[in-house]
């Protein structure tokens, strides 16, 4: 039985689960161990607008405990080392950078990163280059992500969406029984994310309430913008709800059914073609209908006109109120939107596939 070490930041932070730690917790032929760099609650006390010495004590956490870690892995001599984005961000320095190299030389690496963790400077470049030496395999979400690896990573690098295990509907018969009792009264729009997308959402904010006055005068439909978030979404609006919930895992799929539409706006900034579209995923996955900026991989997730309506917003966000609009008034269109996502979820972003192609790597 293989021995196999996986270092993440643990169970609350998003990447590490959905990308490593859901598909790890199945796998019952290998030995598996959780190297976790920090605690839940130094986790999310850092995610929730953390104060400079918060900040000293989570990289110091994180090179403490990663001392421990790779200590033990010395000792443990793991046939299989799991890295999630950056194991060692900001802190990979001696003894940890020579440590850490020991562990990676003396196994087999797969490294797995779904942001562009090189631009907005989550790992060193200390570690970049330690990875990128010693990895054998690397798991990606996109094209634009490979190509920020050297040469000859990206020989040995796949493709592999970030989907959630939690959310498949079993009874796609009754799924839309809630949202279709309530769509002849209101539209709720969800948006799930953490605060570094808060900013993507504020800018169609001023576009929402202006569909929500739209639909308000059309039908006599009241729309509410429900945020799952670390930290509330703060805007001023005239004609749309909005609706903070903090972020659990347990809370999104229930959420989900009972919203009509979910949205995942992108500033056309650098930092927004690193990213994979999960959210979109997830909404796919339970039959949302969908609507998303014309930017990076999203458009690789949403089929436009068929599951969801891709926006062009690089010059204006204008066209967010007419594709709120659209799924507003229209059911019948609703309705086939929302079938075309569960089957477009079942084709290209099933969890089941996703874990066969762990399974293999981890095991094999």
């Amino acid at each position: 039985m293989k021995k196999i070490s996986v270092y993440t930041r643990g169970f609350t932070h998003a990447a590490s689960y959905y990308r490593i730690l859901q598909y790890t917790e199945k796998i019952k032929d290998a030995k598996v161990t959780n190297r976790f760099t920090v605690t839940d609650k130094m986790f999310r006390k850092y995610s929730n607008s953390p104060t400079l010495i918060c900040k000293i004590q989570y990289h110091l956490m994180i090179f403490f405990r990663n001392f421990r870690n790779f200590a033990a892995d010395m000792i443990a001599k793991p046939d299989i080392v799991v890295i999630s984005r950056a194991a060692v961000p900001k802190v990979c320095v001696f003894p940890i950078s020579l440590m850490y190299e020991h562990i990676l030389k003396n196994s087999k690496v797969i490294w797995d990163f779904d942001d562009d963790i090189f631009g907005i400077n989550e790992i060193t470049k200390a570690e970049a280059r330690l990875l990128q030496k010693h990895s054998d395999r690397i798991i990606v979400t996109s094209e634009y992500l490979k190509n920020k690896l050297i040469p000859r990573c990206k020989e040995i690098t796949a493709f592999l969406p970030t989907t959630d295990g939690d959310l498949p509907v079993k009874d796609k018969d009754t799924v839309n029984r809630e949202r279709e009792a309530s769509y002849g009264e209101k539209v709720n729009i969800l948006w799930v994310g953490s605060s570094s997308g808060l900013k993507h959402i504020r800018n169609v904010v001023p576009a929402l309430d202006k569909a929500a006055k739209a639909v308000k005068e059309k039908t006599g439909k009241t729309v509410t913008l429900t945020v799952i978030c670390n930290l509330p979404l703060e805007s001023e609006t005239k004609y749309l709800k909005i609706e903070n919930i903090l972020w659990a895992r347990d809370i999104v799929p229930a959420e989900m059914l009972k919203a009509h539409i979910g949205i995942m706006p992108l500033l056309n900034i650098k930092r927004s073609l690193g990213k994979g579209g999960f959210k979109l995923v997830q909404y796919m996955a339970t039959g949302l209908p969908s609507i998303a900026s014309d930017v990076g991989f999203n458009s690789n997730v949403v089929v436009n006109n068929e599951t969801g309506i891709l926006v062009d917003d690089k010059e204006d966000t204008d066209g967010w109120a007419d594709a709120v609009m659209q799924l507003s008034v229209d059911i019948d269109k609703w309705k086939n939107f929302s079938r075309a996502s569960m089957e477009k979820w079942e084709e290209n972003f099933s969890f089941d596939r996703n874990m066969e192609a762990w399974h293999d790597m981890l095991t094999k």
